[in-house]
C-alpha cells in the first residue's frame, strides 16, 4: 500500500518534469504550429478516484468501498435514540457470478439476506436469495421471538430487439416462521376449538407463506409503456392443537406512462389487493405535476388532487431539460445486483407470535 504511494507521487513528479522540460525546449526552439507537442501530452487534472469513503451526519455514521469487483459499506443509523448497523457486501466472481448480501442488526430484531447472481447471458438473469429473521421478546406489546426463514428463486429477460415486448421476470419465494413456546395462546388459536383445560397453556405456533409473483413490461409504441405485475400467496398457520387458519392475499398494478413532444409526460395506474384499490393520474411538464388519486380501503374510499413543483436543493442549476423517455431495459451491475435485498421476502417478521 505505501509502495503504490510513493509509486504514484514518483510518476505524478516524472510527468511534471517532462512537462517542465517540453515547455523549455519549445521557448528555446520557437513556436511550431505543426507539432503541439504539449497537446499530446496525458491531462493531469482530476487526480484519482478513491474507492474508499467515508461519511458523518448528524443521526448516520458510514464508511465504505466502492469498487468494479467488490463493494462493502457500513451504516450505523439512529444511534442517539435507536441504533440500527447495516452491513453490506457484494463481489463480482468473474463476469456471470457474483455473491453478496446484507446483515441489519436493531434492538428487538436482527436479519440475514444473501444473494446469489447468475447471468448467463447479458439479457437473463438468475436470482437465489436466502434470509434469516430472528426477533426478540417484547413484553410490553405481548409479542414472542421469531425464528423465520426465507427462500426466492427467480429469473428476469428483457429485450432490445422485439418491437412490443420488453421483458419478463418470474419469481417464486417461501417463508417458515417459529414463534417461541414462552408465548401464550396466540392469536392464530380459537379458543374455542381448546378443550376448557387448555385455557391458558403456552403454546408455540408456527406459520408458512408461499407464493410467487409474475412481471410483464410491454412497449406499445416507441414513447409508450405498459406495465403488469401479478403476486399471489398464501399464508398458512399451525399451533400445537387442531387449530389452524389459512388466507390467500393477490395483488395486481397495471401502469401506462406516454411520452410526450415538449417534456410532457402522463402516467396512470391502477392497483388492487383483496381489501384495497388505488387509481392515479399523473401529468408532468418539466417540474410542474398535476395529480389525481382515488383509493378505497375496506369500503370508504377518498379522492384527492395534487399540484405540485419540485425545486432542486443543493444542486448547480441545468439549464437543459430533462424529459423521460422509454428507454432499453438494462439490468444492475453484477455486484450492485448481489447488495439487494428482495422485496417479495418480508423484512418484518409474521405475525404468528401475538398475545391474546
Amino acid at each position: 500500500m505505501l509502495f503504490q504511494f510513493f509509486n504514484r507521487i514518483k510518476w505524478h513528479a516524472s510527468l511534471s518534469m517532462l512537462t517542465f522540460s517540453t515547455q523549455v525546449s519549445a521557448a528555446a526552439m520557437g513556436p511550431k504550429p505543426d507539432q503541439d507537442i504539449l497537446g499530446q501530452l496525458p491531462d493531469l487534472q482530476g487526480g484519482m478516484h478513491a474507492p474508499g469513503y467515508f461519511g458523518l451526519a448528524r443521526d448516520r455514521a458510514m464508511i465504505g468501498y466502492n469498487g468494479q469487483q467488490e463493494k462493502w459499506d457500513a451504516k450505523l443509523e439512529q444511534y442517539t435514540v435507536a441504533p440500527a448497523l447495516t452491513l453490506d457486501y457484494g463481489r463480482a466472481l468473474s463476469k456471470q457470478f457474483g455473491v453478496g448480501g446484507t446483515l441489519t442488526h436493531r434492538e428487538q430484531q436482527s436479519e440475514v439476506v444473501v444473494n446469489g447472481i447468475f447471468a448467463p447471458k447479458k439479457n437473463v438473469r438468475f436470482r437465489i436469495a436466502g434470509s434469516q429473521l430472528h426477533s426478540a421478546t417484547d413484553g410490553s406489546s405481548g409479542i414472542a421471538a421469531v425464528q423465520q426463514q426465507g427462500y426466492l428463486l427467480g429469473a428476469k429477460k428483457y429485450w432490445d430487439h422485439y418491437e412490443y415486448l420488453s421483458d419478463l421476470g418470474i419469481s417464486a419465494y417461501k417463508v417458515e416462521a417459529n414463534a417461541a413456546a414462552s408465548s401464550a395462546v396466540s392469536t392464530l388459536t380459537d379458543p374455542d376449538t381448546l378443550d376448557a383445560g387448555m385455557a391458558g397453556i403456552q403454546l408455540p405456533a408456527s406459520g408458512r407463506t408461499d407464493g410467487y409473483q409474475l412481471s410483464l413490461n410491454l412497449r406499445p409504441s416507441p414513447v409508450s409503456r405498459l406495465e403488469l405485475k401479478h403476486d399471489l400467496n398464501q399464508a398458512s398457520y399451525f399451533g400445537d392443537a387442531a387449530a389452524m387458519r389459512s388466507e390467500s392475499q393477490s395483488s395486481n398494478r397495471v401502469r401506462y406512462s406516454h411520452f410526450f413532444d415538449d417534456c410532457l409526460q402522463l402516467h396512470g395506474g391502477y392497483a388492487s389487493t383483496s381489501s384495497s384499490e388505488r387509481f392515479d393520474l399523473t401529468l408532468t411538464r418539466d417540474r410542474w405535476n398535476l395529480q389525481v388519486v382515488r383509493e378505497q380501503n375496506d369500503g370508504a374510499g377518498s379522492t384527492a388532487m395534487r399540484i405540485g413543483y419540485s425545486v432542486p436543493l443543493g444542486q448547480r442549476p441545468n439549464t437543459r431539460r430533462q424529459c423521460g423517455s422509454v428507454g432499453a431495459p438494462r439490468f444492475d451491475s453484477i455486484v450492485n445486483a448481489t447488495m439487494k435485498r428482495p422485496a417479495q421476502l418480508p423484512a418484518e417478521p409474521m405475525a404468528i407470535g401475538t398475545i391474546r
